[in-house]
């Protein structure tokens, strides 16, 4: 049974976060729910939601986001951080997030955000990339599981800890 492939909402547009998308970033983490929250970050809500913007819109070698704009209004980020123990460093292993407003689910959104975010980590010579993911999270893991990387999955308790390989093939 195939997966049909979602297609990109026509008006969205994805790019880069910068510093000026700090608000849209809090904005974005103010409108979602608390099992949105807890799907996101394993807690009901984030403490800090200035400094989490603050980090999204973070321009340096270990830290990159994506935003999907429709409008003005940002309706989904996904980026990675680097892992690797030297933040000076080009990073070769990162983790990486994904979150899409409830109201712009099913539109292929969260589908183009991880694939670009995907491109841009192997154009940057990452070689590996990481997320954890609760079990109960259906749509992130059949996303995950969309672009082939459902054998990488382990599960540990509620959680399922993904490692995929984004080297140049």
């Amino acid at each position: 049974m195939e997966t049909a492939v979602p297609q990109v909402r026509a008006d969205v547009t994805v790019r880069r976060l910068f510093a000026d998308d700090h608000d849209a970033v809090r904005r974005l983490h103010e409108r979602l729910d608390e099992h949105d929250h807890y799907m996101r970050f394993f807690a009901v809500r984030p403490a800090h939601l200035a400094e989490l913007a603050e980090s999204l819109c973070r321009q340096d070698p270990a830290h990159y986001a994506l935003g999907a704009f429709v409008g003005d209004t940002l309706v989904g980020v996904a980026n990675y951080v680097s892992l690797d123990a030297d933040a000076d460093a080009a990073p070769s292993v990162v983790e990486f997030a994904l979150v899409v407003d409830h109201a712009y689910r099913m539109h292929g959104i969260g589908t183009a955000l991880l694939t670009r975010l995907v491109q841009h980590a192997r154009a940057c010579g990452i070689e590996q990339m990481s997320a954890e993911v609760l079990t109960e999270n259906a749509s992130v893991l059949a996303l995950i599981r969309y672009q082939g990387w459902g054998s990488a999955l382990r599960r540990d308790g509620d959680e399922m800890h993904l490692d995929i390989d984004v080297g140049e093939s």
